[in-house]
């Protein structure tokens, strides 16, 4: 009756307890080149560096300027384009800035007494003030520098399939599926359209999903008790083992 007990103590800790896990996705690009941590696609006129290594895939690109004239870049004709679908980087949004200011206001007065007394009387007055500007069609950038442009994430669905493993909790479980760029299931570039020096110019940074891995948090992250810059922490931090620029990953877990 103990051990009958003592399994059935077992069964139910297991199934209440949470495990997470990570869909991996690795990526090609098509004639790149990497740089300090970023995949780069160069021209006479710029530089588009990505990093994708973030939750869902950072499609977004930080835009070098390498004349000596203002370049221009043209949302209304640049496109995130995902498995043959196109998605305008410019949306026409509108985006609020509001900000306020609080101080106390302090008031003396002086009671009808015999000694004179001070007594203060304090009360907070609060301004607020709203700005809002609309987003615009083209965005100019300077010689020699640079412009950060972020709308879209790549997936935030994960993908199934049954030769790969859900919850591989341990790593002899871990599988990793190939592809190819005629067989991703992840074909997306960016479409860009800018002006540089009075002409117009289309260039387009193409990616593919290369491999997908379903991996159990242990041999993803790891728990530290020191700070970025080296310093001990009262408390653990977790931190990716392999950050890379040409990846990215989801977050999930058994429960």
């Amino acid at each position: 009756m103990k051990n009958i007990l003592f399994s059935i103590s077992i069964f139910t800790i297991t199934s209440c307890s949470v495990s997470n896990y990570y869909q991996v996705y690795t990526t090609v690009a098509d004639g790149n080149k990497s740089k300090n941590d970023n995949i780069l696609f160069e021209d006479n006129n710029c530089i588009v560096s990505y990093n994708l290594w973030e939750e869902g895939g950072n499609i977004g690109f930080k835009l070098l300027n390498k004349t000596s004239a203002d370049l221009t870049i043209d949302l209304t004709r640049s496109f995130f384009v995902m498995n043959g679908v196109a998605n305008s980087y410019f949306q026409g949004r509108t985006f609020s800035n509001s900000t306020s200011n609080s101080s106390t206001i302090s008031t003396s007065y002086y009671p009808t007494s015999p000694y004179w007394s001070v007594n203060k009387v304090a009360g907070t007055s609060t301004n607020s003030y709203a700005t809002s500007f609309t987003e615009q069609p083209v965005k100019i950038i300077p010689a020699g520098t640079s412009i950060i442009i972020s709308n879209f994430l790549i997936s935030n669905e994960r993908y199934l399939n049954c030769d790969l493993p859900v919850f591989p909790y341990s790593a002899k479980r871990v599988k990793t599926l190939p592809f190819n760029k005629a067989n991703s299931p992840f074909v997306f570039s960016n479409i860009l359209t800018y002006v540089a020096n009075g002409d117009t110019n289309r260039t387009e940074n193409k990616f593919f999903v290369s491999e997908i891995t379903n991996y159990p948090e242990k041999e993803v992250v790891f728990s530290t008790y020191k700070s970025p810059c080296g310093t001990p922490l009262s408390h653990s931090r977790k931190v990716f083992k392999k950050p890379s620029p040409e990846k990215f990953y989801l977050h999930y877990s058994s429960k």
